[in-house]
């Protein structure tokens, strides 16, 4: 049955999208995980409230992010996933562990990891390796201390506004708003989730959410759930 799921399917995954912890009929919690780096292992459950069995591949890589914050997955050797591969019967739990090959207690700045839940057939496909994927989840998983914390500066650049993370962990934006030079009053960005910065890297506001160069004093979003107001640099 593993063998059903080639490696035509994984270089597909490396272009996902991250999607909610609620995809068709499966629900996995935790949404995050956070492990310490000496910690030997973690768990997920995975619940299929649907009434027929579904067949589900996991996967976990590392995460890293691109030039404007965008989603970059490659192959990784810290951390193993047990099952990698499960059928869970209608209505049925399975639970899922994560386990540390080299627990140690120093880290110098968190790691972060993607885990992937894909949904496929549990038949043949007619076409061999391009399987037919029937949903696809993508979750946050980081490996650090609690001591690391983000560092975020806003500036603008090329006509985009832009937060940079100089920190040691990474942060996750929503609900983010801009404030305009000399008014008490806040404009939205975007409500929700804006998006991750993991250590050392950027994200770009989408453009069609960017207010003028130069009218912006201010940037408000919740950081990990805080409310956090900084203000714009000029560079």
């Amino acid at each position: 049955m593993i063998k059903r799921i080639h490696n035509t399917l994984l270089i597909s995954l490396l272009t996902l999208v991250s999607l909610s912890a609620w995809a068709g009929q499966l629900t996995v919690s935790p949404l995050s995980m956070n492990m310490a780096p000496e910690q030997a292992n973690a768990t997920y459950k995975l619940k299929n409230g649907s009434s027929l069995e579904g067949f589900y591949q996991i996967q976990l890589f590392a995460w890293d992010q691109g030039p404007n914050g965008e989603t970059q997955l490659r192959q990784q050797d810290d951390l193993i996933i047990t099952p990698p591969v499960t059928l869970i019967p209608g209505n049925g739990e399975q639970l899922v562990r994560v386990i540390q090959k080299n627990p140690q207690a120093e880290s110098t700045s968190e790691k972060s990891y993607r885990l992937i839940i894909s949904e496929v057939p549990d038949t043949e496909s007619d076409q061999g390796a391009n399987l037919r994927v029937l949903l696809r989840m993508s979750l946050p998983l980081f490996v650090g201390l609690p001591e690391q914390e983000h560092e975020l500066t806003v500036y603008f650049q090329d006509g985009a506004l832009r937060v940079r993370n100089n920190g040691t962990a990474h942060a996750r934006l929503s609900d983010a708003y801009w404030q305009p030079r000399n008014e008490n009053q806040q404009f939205l960005i975007q409500e929700g989730l804006l998006g991750y910065v993991l250590p050392g890297r950027e994200l770009q506001i989408p453009l069609e959410n960017t207010p003028p160069e130069g009218s912006v004093e201010f940037f408000t979003a919740a950081i990990n759930g805080d409310p956090i107001t900084l203000m714009v640099e000029e560079k």
